[in-house]
């Protein structure tokens, strides 16, 4: 289609001259927006007639010598060789009389020289841009044009569409004359879009681009190719996947340029006064910003629409806006941005519009630009436009004009930047604490600087700014220092002597002015095991306005694995009904504790895939002393699976200073010393290990029910060979342990079994993994029968070493515990696949064959390593019946106990054993509702 129409338009100029040849003159009026081919057209007929038939004379008007008599003129003479130029030059030497007036004889001379020319042979005289002539130029070809129709002479000129108001008599004397022909150039259409990329990308590529690159162009065919351009060098640049989409890159920048600088002056500064204006652009403001008179305005930005720089007033693409003001100059643009602020302002038009003209100014000195500021950014903020908000603070800071006025607007500033990004705020926090201090903050903005001091590590600020705001504290004041109290306590244990409250802190439950206890304070009674607390207590601490930082603080820090599991049934299903929350460290949050729960039950790569999710919402900086919990994850799952690689690159991630000071810190100190212990240096592991019980015993947290630092130690004294001392160890974690705690019941006694003999550890490890089973910890619980199967063939008993062995295996295949399954790969070596117990597949079809349907399903789970709860849960039937059908199942294998249930009974698909409660609670999707 592109190619038709060129063709059409060429054939038609070729005609003419062909009539010209024969002495019938005629002039050619190229018409159009602006850079949609006229010049192209130009060219490529002057290409085709460059013959000995005609003589070609070209030029092209400039801006830059619109203001230069004769300028024009002088191009087209002087192309016609020495002689013409000098009779041209001698004629126009003081031929201008006055701005539009030409001495009459300089036309007529001027006139005799094309005519001159004509006689010795046919001319074509083309002249690009006509309507940036100079005034006597014009003058002349106005002349000369109602005197070529009997010459054979053909003027060719391009002229563009409503180009304004500076040469109206030249158009109406040209369309008046008959031999006069007018050629419209128009935009591509949608289909003409695609036949011009056609040309430069190939066919398919072409036609998927075609719309998109329609919307951004309009159709003009210089901006076309120039996406074509961009495109072609992105997907050079990319190297694998070309770009979905058009490009808009540099080349469309530079030919937007071009496009605006080939329009008149007037038309330039209505195009830069609508890229100033920006996405909502009215002709009243455009007019006066640009001080173009209004009907001049509208007839400029229809030519720019025209043009396809423009649809319906507005810039197509925010490049081509961009590129209306890349060479406008600072002082300028800023000033026109200062004035069409104040112009919105003064007619009462919405901040967020007066805030972006601010904005692009980058300065202001009205001195109602602060509140401007301040309101849009707490729309922009409401309506989650955080960047934008942020650009208004940042502006508003910069204006205020007082020492209060500075603080408060810092910490607005610092509040906001916290929501995108809590490491943006750090370099915030040094001011804030010292204006927190001085009492020039307001309202709650104390407390925030309390909780960016505490996620960050700065501890002793924090502790020191608390004791100065709580000793002038009353009423609300001092129940929401009370919250942000028991937050420094709970993820500082070492600062519980310091800000002094003793070994319990009862009144941290008094209710907040709203009636509602804080969640931080009541998180922290849950710990410590000082009050009863319910979930319905935590539930309505979530609900309440408690800032998410502090709620953050208290949530991960409550869930430790210490205590996931009877916490995480209405922990995480608070978190998911709360994850819409906006910000990063939210859903970071969120996702650790998902993590935590995955390493629970023993899915290590959903626990490591969940932590690195975790770590990734946000910078690493972010996470500040939390960055602990995600990381530890990481670790421990990289080590059981046996990525060793892994674990010390994430090791080697910077942490804070202040992370040994916190519960999270010893999350990781732990891990770390995991790490230290899979690659052979017990050494360092124990040293990591008893850190971790000193930091408890100087927090005065070392109780059975926090961290299991015994059992870690214990594990590394094994290794070296120390057994007495891990056996003390052992005994006192076991002394006082609470009821119910069956994980760490179930680790302590499966490591006490490797201080005794061979002999003796069976019935200990028979029991640890009656526990682990109990507790659904899926990892805990392959160790242990690891250890029970190599107990067993240490022994010589082989009967009950070879499928508990194989048990062992699966369950560590089952949840990529790899590190344990090739330890464990080399001993089963002789076991056949097919073999639950001595003797072939016909035993083990006769076998089978004597249970029920019902007693296949109760003992595959049980073979599993599912208790009898979570067997009953999942088959929807009550505890007793599980125990019948394990009764009968134990009779007719003839086995004594689910340990020695044979591997067939594994075969059944199930997917894991996880308390069903547990399961919904790791679910994003699931509400919760006590």
């Amino acid at each position: 289609m592109v190619l038709v129409e060129r063709e059409r338009q060429l054939a038609e100029l070729a005609g003419l001259l062909e009539e010209c040849l024969q002495g019938a003159g005629s002039v050619v009026v190229l018409r159009g927006p602006v850079a949609v081919g006229k010049t192209e057209l130009l060219h490529t007929f002057a290409e085709q007639r460059a013959n000995d038939r005609v003589r070609l004379l070209a030029a092209a008007a400039s801006p830059v010598e619109r203001h230069l008599p004769f300028g024009l003129l002088s191009q087209l003479l002087h192309g016609a060789g020495p002689e013409y130029a000098r009779r041209g030059e001698a004629l126009m030497r003081g031929g201008a009389l006055e701005e539009g007036t030409v001495d009459p004889q300089v036309l007529e001379g001027v006139s005799r020289i094309f005519l001159d020319m004509s006689a010795e042979e046919p001319l074509l005289i083309e002249v690009d841009d006509v309507y940036h002539a100079d005034i006597d130029s014009l003058q002349c070809l106005l002349f000369l044009a109602r005197r070529l129709r009997r010459s054979r002479i053909m003027l060719v000129l391009s002229d563009q569409d409503r180009s304004g108001t500076r040469h109206p008599d030249c158009r109406t004397e040209l369309s008046r004359h008959p031999y006069c022909t007018q050629i419209r150039l128009a935009p591509l259409t949608c289909d003409g879009v695609a036949a011009l990329l056609a040309h430069d990308l190939d066919a398919h590529v072409a036609h998927s681009l075609a719309a998109a690159a329609f919307a951004v162009t309009g159709g003009n065919p210089l901006l076309v190719r120039a996406l074509a351009e961009d495109w072609e060098a992105a997907t050079r640049s990319a190297g694998k996947e070309p770009p979905a989409g058009p490009v808009v890159g540099d080349r469309f920048a530079e030919r937007v340029e071009s496009c605006l600088h080939r329009l008149e002056p007037d038309a330039l500064d209505v195009a830069r006064a609508v890229a100033v204006v920006g996405e909502a652009p009215r002709l009243e403001l455009v007019a006066r910003l640009s001080g173009v008179d209004a009907i001049e305005t509208r007839t400029l930005v229809d030519l720019l629409n025209e043009s396809g720089l423009l649809h319906q007033g507005r810039y197509r693409h925010r490049v081509a806006q961009d590129a209306a003001l890349r060479d406008f100059g600072a002082p300028a643009r800023i000033a026109w941005h200062r004035r069409a602020a104040a112009m919105l302002h003064a007619e009462g038009s919405r901040s967020t519009s007066i805030a972006h003209q601010l904005i692009a100014a980058g300065e202001a000195d009205e001195p109602w630009a602060a509140a401007v500021l301040q309101e849009s950014a707490a729309s922009a903020t409401a309506s989650g436009e955080i960047d934008f908000a942020l650009d208004c603070l940042e502006l508003a800071h910069s204006l205020a004009d007082d020492e209060q006025q500075r603080a408060v607007s810092r910490a607005v500033l610092a509040e906001t930047e916290w929501r995108v990004d809590p490491a943006r705020a750090v370099r915030h926090l040094g001011q804030l604490a010292d204006a927190a201090n001085r009492g020039l903050l307001k309202g709650r903005q104390p407390l925030a600087v309390l909780e960016y001091l505490l996620w960050h590590g700065r501890v002793d600020e924090a502790a020191a700014a608390l004791d100065r705001l709580a000793a002038t504290a009353t009423g609300p004041e001092a129940a929401e220092l009370g919250a942000v109290r028991a937050c420094l306590e709970l993820c500082y244990p070492a600062q519980r002597r310091r800000v002094g409250t003793g070994a319990t802190a009862p009144a941290h439950l008094e209710p907040r002015p709203d009636g509602t206890a804080s969640l931080v304070s009541t998180a922290l009674a849950a710990v410590r095991g000082d009050v009863a607390v319910s979930s319905d207590h935590l539930w309505q601490g979530l609900h309440t306005d408690e800032p998410l930082t502090r709620i953050s603080l208290g949530l991960l820090a409550l869930a430790r694995p210490e205590r996931l599991s009877t916490v995480a049934p209405w922990c995480l299903p608070m978190l998911a009904d709360a994850a819409g929350h906006d910000g990063p460290q939210w859903r970071g949050l969120f996702t650790a504790a998902r993590a935590d729960a995955a390493l629970l039950r023993g899915d290590l790569p959903i626990a490591g895939r969940f932590a690195s999710e975790a770590l990734d919402e946000a910078s690493r900086s972010s996470w500040g002393v939390l960055a602990g919990a995600p990381l530890a994850c990481l670790l421990t799952s990289a080590v059981e699976t046996g990525r060793y690689e892994d674990a010390a690159g994430y090791l080697n991630m910077p942490t804070p200073g202040a992370l040994l000071e916190t519960p999270f810190g010893l999350r990781y100190l732990r891990a770390r010393g995991q790490y230290h212990l899979a690659v052979g240096r017990p050494y360092a592991a124990l040293s990591d290990f008893r850190t971790c019980g000193r930091l408890l015993q100087e927090w005065e947290d070392d109780g059975p029910g926090q961290m299991s630092w015994r059992i870690d130690a214990a594990q590394a004294l094994v290794r070296l060979d120390r057994r007495d001392e891990a056996r003390m160890l052992l005994e006192e974690q076991l002394d006082g342990l609470p009821v119910g705690d069956e994980r760490t019941l179930g680790r302590a006694l499966r490591h006490l079994a490797a201080t005794l003999q061979p002999h003796e550890r069976p019935p200990l490890l028979n029991d640890a993994v009656e526990a682990l089973q109990t507790a659904g910890d899926r990892v805990e619980l392959a160790h242990a029968l690891a250890d029970l199967g190599s107990a067993y063939a240490t022994t010589g008993d082989s009967r009950r070493a070879r499928p508990t062995l194989r048990r062992a295996w699966r369950a560590a295949q089952e949840c990529h515990a790899e590190r344990l399954a090739r330890s464990l790969r080399p001993g089963l070596a002789d076991v056949p696949a097919d073999r639950a117990v001595s003797g072939g597949p016909r035993m083990r079809s006769d076998l089978a064959a004597g249970l029920s349907a019902a007693e296949r399903r109760v003992g595959g789970l049980a073979a599993q390593g599912h208790s009898n709860r979570q067997i009953a849960q999942r088959l929807c039937i009550t505890v007793s019946t599980v125990e019948q059908h394990l009764t009968q199942v134990y009779r007719k294998l003839h086995v004594k106990n689910r340990t020695d249930l044979p591997v067939f009974l594994e075969a059944e698909e199930i997917k894991s054993g996880v308390d069903p409660l547990l399961a919904e609670a790791f679910s994003n999707s699931t509400p919760y509702s006590p």
